[in-house]
């Protein structure tokens, strides 16, 4: 842990101007800067706004459909409501051919079974609602041979954390990988869109963990809790044309809360060049005096 003492602290020089001058300076930073903090808040609270309707359009396609006029049915579910009358209720232990997960090679074995170029090994810290293109880590051909819990899965595997904070945090495979023992892997579907039951979770995390997780401070799931979830779906076509549309339509949101982002971060950028430039008498306040 870095520090400085009194004495370090006491013999750092800096150039001042007359205390006038140095008042004038603070002044017009309190200003600019007031100015600059309230359009970063604006940000943020549009950012936070943007999350909360993405959230409750995930949550309402995925419950209610895309037709309004549908002929809804109690779904004896208390924190569900109602669904519409033709949805059924799935069990993913019926709608996967595999539900699998993985391991962690020991480090011991460092050299012969972690690679830069092998097979891409996920953990559940890439697993952030999207798409999985790239890994941190690989794992090499001689570990896959080795370890019978580590197996490699196809493009298309949604990858569900059952661990710690991450507990029902998703990941999409867009490539072939393995993962870790944190990670549970549903391969295989069978009747239902697997982007349709990514945005199902994704609007479900915190019920679902609210409701499944165990443990003290560490709470955990397993397989078994993944494979025993059951949920109201539509017929397979209509479930693909649910999740097309929250592709399309929480892609628009991503992308203003990418741009509410940017703004902040150029804010702040403005902000650190605009007191570094006061403080140093690159910018004439005298004005403030």
């Amino acid at each position: 842990m870095q520090r400085i003492g009194r004495k370090e602290l006491g013999n750092v020089r800096i150039a001042w101007p007359p205390l006038p001058e140095q008042q004038a300076i603070a002044a017009f930073l309190d200003t600019q800067t007031t100015r600059i903090d309230a359009l970063i808040a604006e940000y943020e609270k549009l950012i936070a706004l943007l999350k909360e309707k993405r959230q409750a359009l995930i949550s309402h396609a995925v419950t209610k459909g895309l037709n309004p006029d549908v002929p809804m049915k109690d779904s004896g579910v208390e924190w569900l409501g109602e669904v519409p009358e033709g949805w059924g209720l799935r069990k993913l232990a019926w709608s996967f051919g595999l539900i699998g997960s993985g391991t962690t090679p020991p480090t011991d074995k460092i050299e012969t079974w972690y690679s830069d170029c092998g097979t891409p090994w996920v953990t559940t810290g890439e697993l952030r609602e999207n798409v999985i293109l790239e890994t941190n880590k690989s794992v090499t051909d001689e570990a896959l041979t080795a370890i019978t819990a580590l197996r490699k899965y196809p493009p298309g595997t949604l990858l569900v954390a059952m661990y710690g904070a991450t507990i029902f945090r998703i990941g999409l495979l867009g490539i072939e990988a393995t993962c870790n023992q944190a990670c549970c892997a549903l391969v295989n579907p069978c009747g239902i869109d697997v982007k349709f039951l990514f945005h199902w979770i994704i609007a479900f995390r915190d019920t679902l963990t609210t409701l499944l997780a165990s443990g003290g401070g560490q709470p955990n799931i397993n397989r078994e809790t993944v494979a025993n979830l059951k949920l109201f779906s539509p017929p397979l076509p209509e479930q693909q044309a649910i999740a097309a549309y929250l592709d399309n339509e929480t892609a628009k949101m991503d992308a203003l809360i990418q741009q509410a982002k940017q703004g902040i971060e150029l804010l702040k950028e403005r902000r650190t060049t605009l007191i570094s430039d006061a403080v140093t008498g690159k910018i004439d306040v005298r004005e403030y005096i």
